[in-house]
């Protein structure tokens, strides 16, 4: 158990920086306009609440480039709700052309690790979006920030005297088999013998034996990393 707890940690959390990207760009051929959003504002409005950035505070981060290039060390944040990686020098902010941006990562809350995000083509949305790589080992675990945005609502019958337009954090999981595509994990029964379809009894075992809940990232860290040693 000790083995397999160390096992999983490594393959996890330890988020290593892409390897071969050696060249560094200048940063101001991928920089855009400015990210900033017009508001309208009335009597009574109270701004905004939350914000569509996975981080209030921008982090140090690094950025690298399918011509395999890269820039480190910058101050970025990721707009989830817009998908676009930001860039700020202290005074401004602008929105980076991700195009042909691979990975980028950026340093946590905590400033103890880099959290990696990969750009993925989603089949279900026909683009390309970015999500963040939880595990990689056979199978690939992906973790997909969203924001919904709730406006202020005070006006009119029958109002929520919501007085503030507000960002609320969402999430999703997606996973990636060694020999599949990228699918979103849905907590179904139906769902789990779809993907796992060639050990889905013993993968439905450990679910239950273990109480796996599909929604929980450290559990489905668990059961993945259970499906890859079968496998």
């Amino acid at each position: 158990m000790i083995i397999l707890l160390l096992s999983i940690d490594s393959c996890c959390h330890a988020q290593n920086q892409p390897t071969g990207y050696d060249v560094q760009i200048n940063l101001n051929e991928i920089l855009l306009g400015s990210s900033d959003y017009i508001r309208t504002f009335s009597s009574g409005y109270e701004g905004v609440k939350g914000t569509p950035n996975i981080f209030e505070d921008f982090h140090k981060g690094n950025l690298y480039f399918n011509n395999k290039t890269s820039i480190s060390n910058i101050m970025i944040n990721y707009d989830c709700y817009h998908d676009n990686v930001l860039y700020s020098n202290g005074s401004k902010i602008l929105i980076i052309n991700s195009q042909n941006i691979d990975f980028f990562t950026i340093r946590s809350i905590d400033e103890e690790k880099f959290l990696l995000f990969k750009q993925v083509f989603l089949e279900s949305e026909k683009r390309r979006i970015f999500l963040q790589v939880i595990y990689d080992k056979q199978s690939i675990l992906y973790k997909r920030y969203k924001k919904e945005f709730l406006k202020a609502d005070y006006t009119g019958p029958y109002n929520a005297n919501r007085r503030y337009d507000e960002y609320i954090d969402e999430q999703e999981y997606y996973i990636k088999l060694s020999e599949g595509e990228i699918q979103q994990i849905k907590s179904r029964q139906k769902f789990i013998k779809e993907i796992f379809w060639n050990n889905s009894a013993m993968v439905e075992k450990f679910i239950k034996d273990e109480d796996i809940n599909l929604k929980e990232e450290d559990d489905l860290i668990r059961l993945i990393n259970f499906y890859d040693n079968l496998e």
